[in-house]
């Protein structure tokens, strides 16, 4: 199953459930997309995208209330949900996601 498209997504975190997006695309080999942040989770670009068979990683940085956050996903594409771990400086976080409209 490819990663383009949008996904909504669900993460746990010490300051509760986030709920954002992301929208990737690939035009001629080349992968982009972008993070629709909701709350106090910014928009920010993806960038260093790497997909993998069903593996996908990405790093982005994003603003909160804290200031500018790196994330760094790595997860895995399974069963139409896209889930695995975001690592942060604060810790790692469980993410799921699902296919959005």
């Amino acid at each position: 199953m490819s990663v383009e498209g949008k996904w909504n997504v669900t993460m746990d975190t010490p300051l509760g459930t986030l709920r954002f997006a992301w929208e990737f695309t690939n035009a001629n080999g080349q992968w982009e997309g972008r993070m629709l942040g909701q709350g106090p989770i910014s928009d920010s670009q993806l960038h260093d995208i790497r997909v993998s068979g069903d593996s996908v990683s990405f790093k982005t940085t994003t603003t909160s209330p804290m200031g500018p956050i790196d994330l760094t996903f790595e997860g895995n594409i399974a069963d139409g949900r896209l889930s695995g771990r975001c690592k942060t400086r604060f810790g790692d976080n469980d993410f799921s996601a699902v296919r959005g409209a």
